[in-house]
């Protein structure tokens, strides 16, 4: 019998250290990202030696346990619970790296699946900084005209009334798009100020003519990651998300210089949003698989 438990911040450092164990980049199980939005998929953890379980019911879903040692062990305690209920055990969040060390075991019993909506966009440090090369002209024009439209700065959010003015900016965000599909969302950054400090966060805002046009926020992803969990930018300000991106890679490797990767998540099968994280380039497009019991 599996013991689940709610996601509370007692579970940060025990995570973080499973995640880093893992030796895995994936973004979708990191401690922020968790706990930001347990309340739109609700998921549950319980320890197995040293992996972390991540099980989602509602989803009818597990993660692949993430930590190091053996992993048979937990895979074994949620076939044996998926097949109490009268299910077929379906894993989720596998790249690569975790597919070698699963199939060799489990492989002639479970059906594969490319999870491509899912694959995380993850960028070089250097890339993100300064734009180099001829196939990143098209962003260091962007920039330049973002820059003949007026004075702009852009500025670390702190604790205190920055971050209020952060949250303000967001509010505004939102209620420009008026789409309810968002309120999930929305809900997990509202986590995210809530809890600012705790999770860990860098921030920044983006200003052309005094005024907030953009918004960024992520955390620390293993010991050479970071995970840019929030881009948010006014409709209509040329070239707004490309500077707030760049200024804020730079913002991150000043305070974090050990960081070499940006992992900028999944587009979700959204078509705008794929063409936008393709357009910068991915060193890496970290594949996620599904695999399910035959």
């Amino acid at each position: 019998m599996i013991e689940w438990k709610e996601i509370t911040f007692q579970d940060k450092p025990r995570i973080e250290d499973k995640i880093c164990a893992s030796g895995c980049h994936g973004a979708d199980y990191s401690f922020a990202n968790l706990f930001m939005w347990r309340h739109a998929y609700k998921p549950l953890l319980a320890y197995c030696d040293e992996r972390v379980l991540v099980g989602m019911p509602d989803w009818g879903v597990y993660a692949y346990p993430k930590g190091g040692g053996d992993v048979t062990g937990s895979i074994d305690l949620l076939l044996n619970e998926a097949h109490e209920r009268g299910d077929k055990l379906m894993l989720r969040g596998l790249t690569e790296k975790t597919l070698a060390e699963f199939l060799p075991i489990y492989g002639d019993r479970f059906e594969i699946t490319e999870d491509r909506d899912n694959a995380d966009y993850i960028y070089s440090a250097e890339k993100l900084c300064n734009l180099p090369g001829r196939h990143l002209s098209s962003k260091r024009n962007h920039i330049k005209h973002f820059e003949r439209n007026g004075e702009w700065e852009f500025h670390k959010i702190c604790a205190g009334e920055c971050i209020n003015e952060a949250k303000a900016f967001v509010d505004e965000f939102y209620k420009e798009k008026n789409d309810p599909d968002l309120a999930s969302e929305a809900m997990a950054i509202e986590e995210m100020f809530s809890h600012y400090e705790e999770l860990g966060f860098i921030g920044g805002m983006l200003y052309q003519n005094g005024q907030p046009v953009a918004f960024t926020a992520g955390t620390k992803l293993g010991e050479e990651v970071f995970d840019t969990h929030f881009e948010k930018a006014m409709p209509g300000v040329e070239g707004a998300y490309t500077m707030v991106n760049r200024e804020f890679a730079r913002l991150v490797c000043e305070e974090l210089p050990e960081i070499k990767y940006f992992n900028r998540e999944e587009d979700m099968g959204l078509e705008g949003l794929r063409k936008a994280k393709i357009s910068y380039h991915p060193d890496l497009l970290l594949m996620k698989y599904f695999v399910k019991e035959k």
